[in-house]
């Protein structure tokens, strides 16, 4: 490492009572931190340092953001977490610890048990303790920078800076000497800007967390038992990284495989966990940016946008037997078979006022005016010598063959019988045109079952024995379960514990064609899911919802989250991200050959086609049923008939 003079002002420090000690050591951490009126500094000390009272207590009257903290007879816990969690400005803060080596070790392992390395905090650890200097690289991880003073003479210290060498081991290097005079120099920094010393690795070999799931990434497992990522999305992603930031890189899979959420319990599974936990130092496989997962891990700046959709057996086309009854809704049969049955009394109606009003007041009209109605003989209509009216049944027979456009035989003597079938012709030929037009679309397009294009859909197919599942171990998984209201909640009401939570995406797909599932999960994701292991018909919802961003997750307060970021926003903006999934989207259904074969039923539905005696099956049932009704009437008037001829003999 070349040198690099650090011109650090040295300002000696005298105390009252000629306690030289303790101002040698306010002089020391001067020149080491060279404090302004905002820096924040904590102090820890264990009263084990000689004239450390006093430094203390001088410290803490010239700067007014000093905080003191006693580590005796141990550190304080709750006292630590709010030095390391509670900043009042956006500068760095100082950790200034003054003990022993055991205290020194009781602290650090406080740190590394609750995760509080900081890239906001940097650690100075002055002590005479012989053992300080291997207390600090067996407890202090990766997150915490750390300067260290080591005493060589009465007046001169040695002063240390950490770093993580290429075997990812925690060492110091001789940075300066602190001589107490004008020619105490620093060599380095005591504490480096952490952004360019992460822009090389120094070669070092990384572990990340990895599970298969394309066309993010692929994980092969090789004869010997190593696990390489082959390609994928994320797999162009971390092999970026590496090649700016000069670090190489080997793949472990989580036990459960699973990407990883909090439990209720406090632990971490998944991915997530490997992190949080440093089994790894990061993990780059569509891991989504959540509130709950940035509690106890960091995250880079997002690098990918992904919504949440839905895959679920492709619509079914409906039943042709039924197909001439497709193009009103039952409700409207309903209203339709009501108001044919009802505007034959009413034409009765208006016909029978007419007629009394006729006798009323005309009562000397003649035999062929007073015949308002035609008369019924031998199935011909003809004008009756004797007046009368026709039965309601007319009415309503007539008003039937309207409405199947067989026209009315009845007459229309008066103005408001002619405007009450006026209405209804008008009535009849909207809906003719209106039903025939359909019936038309309908049957020469095929027509098919609702399919499950939104949250709502998925909560109404429910009904149709549709069970919605989602992995678990996801992010997705948690929006459902914590919801307390609205279509989340609902959704997840509907849930069936036995089945909608498989272990892994392999199961959740097989359940679609098994068990009838509709599974949730990230659109990109499930659009090669479905194309990978789907062999039926399967449709993808048009509606998307649950946007999310994807990011590098690293440990709490891992120093290289920034140096990534710089590299991240360089290949979003050039659209690298948005190449490499266009690239892994169109070779994997360009190799749908080789695994499912499903077709996505949302990309288009059939094609119009000729009508055949398929589509009209319908019709020839009604006539069927006439027939075979009409059978049977004529049976039974035919027993009527012979009962009552017996009958008459008899007598």
């Amino acid at each position: 490492m070349s040198t690099v003079l650090v011109n650090v002002r040295y300002e000696p420090f005298t105390l009252p009572g000629n306690d030289m000690e303790a101002g040698l050591l306010v002089s020391l951490v001067l020149f080491l931190l060279q404090p302004s009126q905002h820096t924040e500094v904590v102090i820890i000390h264990d009263y084990t340092l000689p004239g450390v009272n006093k430094l203390v207590e001088s410290f803490s009257e010239r700067w007014a953001a000093t905080t003191i903290l006693t580590a005796t007879p141990a550190p304080d816990l709750s006292q630590l977490l709010v030095a390391l969690t509670s900043f009042h400005t956006n500068d760095l803060r100082y950790m200034v610890l003054l003990c022993s080596a055991n205290t020194t070790w009781t602290v650090f392992d406080m740190v590394s048990r609750h995760n509080l390395e900081s890239r906001r905090v940097r650690w100075l650890v002055v002590g005479e303790d012989p053992y300080l200097a291997d207390t600090l690289l067996y407890s202090v991880r990766e997150g915490s920078m750390v300067g260290l003073t080591k005493r060589t003479t009465s007046d001169i210290y040695k002063i240390y800076s950490s770093y993580i060498n290429h075997n990812n081991q925690m060492r110091f290097q001789e940075v300066g000497t602190w001589t107490g005079s004008n020619e105490s120099r620093l060599r380095h920094p005591l504490f480096p800007d952490i952004v360019k010393l992460y822009r090389d690795f120094l070669g070092r070999e990384l572990v990340t967390s990895a599970v298969t799931h394309m066309p993010f990434i692929q994980v092969k497992i090789l004869k010997n038992g190593t696990k390489v990522a082959e390609r994928g999305i994320d797999v162009s992603i971390i092999n970026t990284l590496s090649s700016h930031l000069n670090f190489t890189y080997r793949v472990m899979v989580p036990a459960d495989r699973k990407w990883g959420v909090v439990q209720e319990d406090g632990t971490v599974i998944g991915m997530v966990g490997d992190v949080h936990y440093r089994r790894a130092h990061l993990a780059v496989n569509e891991i989504t940016i959540t509130d709950s997962r940035e509690t106890v891990v960091d995250f880079s700046y997002p690098y990918f946008f992904d919504t949440s959709s839905i895959v679920s057996r492709g619509p079914t086309e409906k039943n042709r037997s039924l197909a001439i009854f497709h193009p009103f809704s039952f409700l409207m049969w309903i209203v339709v078979g009501l108001m044919t049955l009802l505007m034959g009394p009413l034409g009765y109606l208006f016909s029978r006022v007419h007629h009394q009003l006729t006798q009323t007041f005309d009562s000397t009209h003649n035999e062929r005016s007073r015949n308002v109605g035609p008369s019924f003989d031998s199935g011909r209509i003809k004008w009756g010598s004797e007046p009368g009216l026709r039965g309601v049944e007319m009415f309503c027979f007539n008003m039937f063959r309207t409405i199947i456009i067989q026209g009315n035989l009845l007459p229309a003597s008066s103005w408001p019988l002619r405007l009450v079938f006026f209405s209804w012709y008008a009535f009849c030929l909207i809906l003719y045109t209106v039903y025939a037009g359909t019936l038309t679309a309908y049957l020469t397009k095929p027509s098919f079952t609702k399919p499950i294009n939104s949250l709502e859909d998925l909560v109404e197919a429910r009904e149709r024995g549709v069970v919605p599942t989602v992995t678990y171990g996801t992010s997705t998984l948690q929006i459902f379960k914590t919801a307390t209201s609205g279509i989340f909640k609902a959704v997840y009401d509907v849930m069936d514990p036995a089945i909608s939570f498989p272990p892994n995406v392999i199961v959740d797909m097989k359940n679609i064609v098994e068990k009838n599932t509709a599974r949730i999960a990230g659109t990109v994701g499930l659009e090669v899911d479905a194309i990978k292991y789907l062999d039926i018909d399967y449709h993808i919802s048009l509606g998307t919802f649950n946007p999310q961003f994807y990011g590098v997750v690293c440990p709490p307060g891992a120093p290289y989250t920034a140096a990534m970021n710089l590299v991240l926003g360089q290949l979003v903006q050039s659209g690298l991200v948005s190449k490499w999934q266009r690239d892994e989207v169109v070779r994997m259904k360009q190799k749908s050959g080789q695994g499912g074969g499903g077709r996505n039923m949302g990309q288009g539905r059939g094609t119009v086609k000729p009508l055949t005696l398929d589509h009209l099956q319908g019709a020839f049932y009604i006539l069927w049923c006439g027939a075979v009704f009409a059978t049977n009437i004529l049976f039974i008037e035919a027993a009527v008939q012979h009962l009552a001829t017996s009958h008459s003999n008899t007598e």
